[in-house]
């Protein structure tokens, strides 16, 4: 049976620990979370043994997502990829979300970034992130929350140390929304731009009582019925940034 991956780039687990945990109760799940911080929770069991010291912006997100893809191709029914962090929540059950990614995902699905101005800062910044005299630089930013299918995670892993040496580490690129998207169209990969699965308000403000622009996306302050509905709407599965004081009242699973 195909199954679908779950993968994790987080600080530790979930903002919402009860309600991803009440998600998987729901039935076999196949989750791996590569942890910055290794201090117990309730989802412990799923911490990927080989993991890598992330940096916010660096390359080394690029190097951790590897670790998680490694991990979960270990199990071969493992078909579908989604990558989630520590701020996603899910805006159905299980059973409904790993439907709804089986039927829109049938081939890797890369979707726009949601932010001009962040988007164009990154490809900026990324112009002093690549080595080589590598086209990487010219590539635009994507969101870095994607879905793929098996067949694109190997080629990810198995070309990874041919690619990567094109990089800076140890300093902010913002490489993770460059990276797989670049690699993919450099193979020719089969893939779309399409769908986000993720919703992240990228909404521009100033940051208050301070005279700069708010270059990530908004705190989810609320998710009650209608919020979850019009997100459902647009065709999302997730949303984005859940905090640990954002109030839900909503009926995820119903």
């Amino acid at each position: 049976m195909k199954k679908v991956a779950f993968l994790n780039l987080s600080y530790n687990s979930f903002n919402k620990n009860d309600i991803w945990k009440s998600f998987f109760d729901q039935g076999n799940h196949n989750l791996y979370i590569h942890p910055k911080n290794d201090y117990g929770c309730v989802f412990s069991d799923y911490f990927i043994d080989n993991r890598v010291e992330t940096g916010w912006g660096h390359f080394s997100l690029v190097e951790a997502t590897i670790e998680l893809m490694k991990a979960a191709l270990e199990d071969k029914d493992n078909e579908y990829f989604t990558l989630i962090s520590d701020s996603h929540l899910p805006l159905y059950s299980l059973n409904e979300t790993t439907k709804l990614i089986k039927k829109n995902y049938s081939k890797m699905t890369f979707s726009t970034h949601g932010a001009i101005s962040t988007k164009s800062k990154g490809q900026r910044v990324l112009k002093h992130g690549v080595q080589g005299n590598h086209k990487f630089n010219l590539y635009n930013a994507v969101c870095q929350f994607f879905v793929c299918r098996r067949k694109d995670a190997i080629q990810f892993v198995e070309t990874f140390d041919d690619f990567s040496k094109f990089f800076i580490k140890n300093k902010v690129i913002f490489a993770d929304e460059f990276y797989f998207w670049a690699v993919a169209r450099e193979l020719k990969m089969d893939f779309d731009i399409g769908q986000a699965s993720t919703y992240s308000d990228w909404e521009v403000y100033k940051i208050p009582g301070e005279n700069k622009i708010q270059r990530q996306p908004r705190e989810v302050q609320i998710l009650n019925s209608l919020v979850l509905q019009t997100l459902r709407n647009q065709g999302f599965i997730f949303t984005r940034k859940v905090m640990p004081t954002t109030e839900i009242s909503a009926d995820i699973f119903d």
